[in-house]
């Protein structure tokens, strides 16, 4: 039921759209012969069975092929001028101005963790090797990893849905939007940061998320219950990354211990705040209106006629 759901998962992220001016995988011109020098079914094919793996090992085992195939396919120079529109088993996604694309995948275990892999295919004719993957890094805690910049080439895994391209004066960043199922008591989304230094490697992670009182971070993680849902989205109209603001149950008269920190008991309180892109950094606001900036009609105020029938009140006193 897990890797089914995961399945479910990465096909719906898919389909989200709403990055600022963010265009589908590949460029406009795609050339005939390179759609057909990639074996996109045989990747698909691949893709598809890992995720359907009934086993560890069966994960585990197709997982290294699929890696191998795409380390095969992408390094051919066809890659640089191929669509991918016919792989739809891993998240793939491309910024605006199609200077890379991520392929990146998440591997469910038997035990309720999550394994992830992405590797990045470089469109810069001067890469030597124009694809290759990511390696993992561990942060020790929560501080560190909000605060870190990963060495080149380094990640820390997630499974990416969303690319906002934004420009400063001196540097490119693609800000991410990610989930994690990080184990059966907790899943995490977050915010990360993309950017390639002067030598051309991938780093995640800039101090380019500001706040009133606080150091800026590299980047955002949030932590909640695993039987509850978060909102993580982008608004195109306002430059605006919006989320659900997460809380712990309030304590009562009947549980007067501190949840707080405890977070497989965090879940929405029906506020939500966000970041604005001020053209230098993400600006935090807290307790935004999701409704602003959307022009209402008329019609959007007038109760439908079942609404109105229930609000007739069945017995009326003399």
């Amino acid at each position: 039921m897990i890797r089914k759901t995961l399945t479910l998962f990465i096909f719906s992220i898919s389909l989200i759209s709403c990055a600022f001016g963010q265009k589908q995988v590949g460029i406009a011109a795609v050339n005939v012969e390179a759609e057909k020098n990639i074996n996109i079914q045989n990747i698909e094919s691949i893709a598809f069975n890992l995720l359907n793996a009934s086993t560890n090992d069966s994960a585990f085992y197709y997982n290294d092929l699929l890696k191998s195939t795409l380390k095969n396919e992408l390094n051919k120079k066809e890659a640089l001028r191929h669509s991918f529109n016919g792989i739809e088993s891993i998240s793939i996604l491309s910024p605006q101005d199609s200077n890379f694309i991520l392929f990146n995948w998440n591997i469910p275990l038997n035990n309720g963790k999550f394994k992830f892999e992405c590797g990045i295919l470089n469109r810069d004719p001067k890469s030597k090797l124009a694809f290759d993957f990511l390696k993992d890094t561990t942060f020790q805690d929560r501080i560190t990893e909000e605060h870190s910049t990963t060495m080149p080439n380094y990640w820390s895994p997630c499974l990416f849905y969303k690319i906002i391209e934004t420009k400063t004066q001196f540097q490119t960043y693609y800000t991410l939007l990610f989930w994690d199922g990080n184990n059966r008591l907790t899943n995490k989304k977050g915010i990360d940061v993309l950017w390639f230094d002067k030598s051309n490697s991938a780093r995640f992670g800039a101090p380019i998320f500001s706040f009133n009182s606080e150091k800026a971070k590299s980047r955002i993680v949030f932590e909640y219950g695993g039987q509850n849902r978060m909102k993580l989205q982008c608004n195109e109209g306002l430059n605006r990354i919006e989320f659900d603001h997460l809380s712990p149950p309030p304590a009562d008269e009947q549980n007067t211990t501190s949840l707080e920190g405890v977070y497989e008991y965090y879940g929405p309180d029906l506020s939500f705040d966000g970041f604005v892109w001020n053209k230098k950094s993400w600006v935090y606001n807290a307790d935004i209106d999701l409704d602003e900036g959307i022009k209402k009609k008329e019609k959007d105020f007038v109760l439908d006629e079942d609404v109105k029938q229930e609000e007739i009140p069945m017995y009326k006193p003399n």
